[in-house]
This record gives C-alpha cells, sequence and structure tokens, in this order.
C-alpha cells in the first residue's frame, strides 16, 4: 500500500498491472477443465483437496477452473419428507374424491365433516419476534429480546369443531398419553356431545383427523363403525389436509403467547376462553380455508 501511495504522488495513473517476466500459470488448461468436469459429475461431494491432488494443481488454478465452469457446492434443501409417486398419487386421488364429493353436495358436505386433533398447550408460550414489535424513533435505542424455550410443563389437548363452532375440548390428565383406548374414551364423549348439540349430524357425520397411529388402530376403526360415522381419508405426511394443524392451533397458540400459567387448569380456562372468544365466523372461514387448500393440491 505505502508504495502504491509513493507511486501515484510521482504521477503515475496506471491501475493495472503491467505485464511481467515469468511463466503464465499453465495449470488452468482445457484438458484440466475437462478433467475437472468428469470428476464432479462422478461425485459430486468430492472436496477441493481431493480435486487439487487428483489434478495436481494448486488451489488458485482450481478456484479460476471452477468458475469457468460455473461449478459452486451447495447444500442439499431439508424437507419434512420425502414423498414417493404413490404417496403423490395417493394425496392427487383423496383430494379429487373430496372435490367430487363438495361438487355434488355443496356446502352440505362441509356441514357433515367434523375435524380434530391434538396439540400440547405449555404452561409459557415464548413471545414471537413479531409480536414483539413496538413504534420507536430512528435514534431510540433497540430493546433486545433474549430466546426462551417453551415451558417443559404442559398439558395435551383435543379439540374436535366443525364449521359452526368447537363441539368438544378435552384435555388429558397428568400422566396420560394419546394411546388408542384413551382416544376411544373421547370419541365417546365426542359421540355424547354430537346428540346434543349437532343431533342432525348423528348418521351423516364425517369424521377427518389424521392417520396417527391411535386414529387408526383397529380398536379405534371398530369403534368408530359402531357410530356410523365416515372417516375420510388422509393420505400420509399431508398437513396441509388437516385443517386443525393448518389453520386453527397456530392463531390459538398465538393468544397464548407471553403469559404464564401456573397449572394446568389455568392453561385449559384459558384456552377455553379463547376458542370461544373466536366465534363462528372464524370456524366457516376455516373450512372455506380447507377448501382451497384441496384446490390448490388437486
Amino acid at each position: 500500500m505505502r508504495r502504491c501511495v509513493v507511486r501515484f504522488n510521482s504521477g503515475e495513473s496506471e491501475v493495472h498491472d503491467k505485464p511481467r517476466p515469468g511463466c503464465p500459470c499453465s495449470a488452468a488448461t482445457p484438458q484440466n477443465e475437462e478433467h475437472l468436469d468428469q470428476l464432479i459429475r462422478t461425485d459430486r461431494q468430492i472436496t477441493t483437496r481431493e480435486l487439487c491432488a487428483r489434478l495436481n494443481i494448486g488451489c488458485s488454478a482450481l478456484e479460476t477452473m471452477l468458475g469457468k465452469l460455473n461449478y459452486r457446492k451447495v447444500c442439499s434443501r431439508w424437507v419434512p419428507r420425502m414423498f414417493t409417486r404413490d404417496h403423490k398419487t395417493y394425496r392427487m386421488e383423496v383430494c379429487q374424491d373430496l372435490l367430487h364429493h363438495f361438487e355434488a353436495e355443496g356446502d352440505k358436505f362441509l356441514d357433515n365433516i367434523v375435524t380434530g386433533d391434538e396439540t400440547w398447550c405449555h404452561h409459557y408460550e415464548p413471545e414471537s419476534k413479531r409480536q414483539s414489535m413496538e413504534w420507536r424513533h430512528p435514534d431510540s435505542p433497540r430493546k433486545k429480546k433474549f430466546k426462551t424455550q417453551p415451558s417443559a410443563r404442559k398439558v395435551m389437548c383435543t379439540v374436535f369443531w366443525d364449521r359452526r363452532g368447537v363441539i368438544l375440548l378435552d384435555f388429558l390428565d397428568p400422566g396420560e398419553s394419546v394411546i388408542s383406548e384413551r382416544y376411544k374414551t373421547t370419541l365417546t364423549k365426542l359421540e355424547v356431545r354430537i346428540s346434543r348439540v349437532r343431533p342432525e349430524k348423528q348418521t351423516t357425520l364425517r369424521l377427518q383427523h389424521d392417520n396417527a397411529r391411535p386414529h387408526t388402530s383397529l380398536a379405534t376403526t371398530a369403534h368408530i363403525s359402531k357410530f356410523g360415522w365416515t372417516v375420510l381419508p388422509h393420505p400420509p405426511y399431508s398437513p396441509g389436509l388437516a385443517p386443525s394443524d393448518f389453520h386453527l392451533f397456530g392463531p390459538m397458540k398465538d393468544g397464548l403467547r407471553g403469559q404464564h400459567f401456573p397449572d394446568n387448569d389455568a392453561v385449559i380456562t384459558t384456552v377455553r376462553k379463547w376458542l370461544a372468544s373466536a366465534g363462528a365466523d372464524l370456524y366457516r372461514l376455516l373450512f372455506i380455508a380447507g377448501k382451497s387448500v384441496h384446490n390448490e393440491w388437486w
């Protein structure tokens, strides 16, 4: 840098390198480029150190040839599941079948659907970054937010609902887990509630839940058949077709974020209040959104 300052002070204005004596770099040849391309196509995970050793060249020449060949090393993009062709075909068939039912029956098809699922409700759910936004002046100090985790204490909540609102809200006792026998108990409670609040659905009800093992076991399937309900098919690994996961639980947990609950009873009371305050319009919109998801998949 000091030599450059001296040169420019003396009146020199040339900024490009002048030709220098010596042998030019001969490693970046068309033959080496072709060999490099073959090595990469054979093993996409080969390292630069291995490439330099195989080609007997330096890192600088390797970078030059990689730039000419337009190669760059990138990581794989993580996705939740790798769908097979059979998964995709079955998913399309299910969506097509549901759309045909809706086209034939209209809103009556949606009226007969009761959907349900389980979720954990924590005693403390951290506030999201967006929820912590505040109005500030440009010269105001920026508020700091420390990353926290949901509390270990939590309670399992099961919600069954239709386009008119929540039908059944069931919470597991401490130490319980969702197994087939416990899920059968919940379904029995649902049948009692249906006879009280939706008697017109007792013989036409279409139950929509995901394909978790307690939902699809032989004991659960036999128990559902006693009520005369029709179970809507649910393709594997399809959260977009589960309205509870896709539309309901997210807003519900957003309403609980940032609050500390001393015990399970406080969590249960708050969840009941939130679901009751949501109103029938929310559930009607959720079913419309669910229908839009089916249309997108088809």
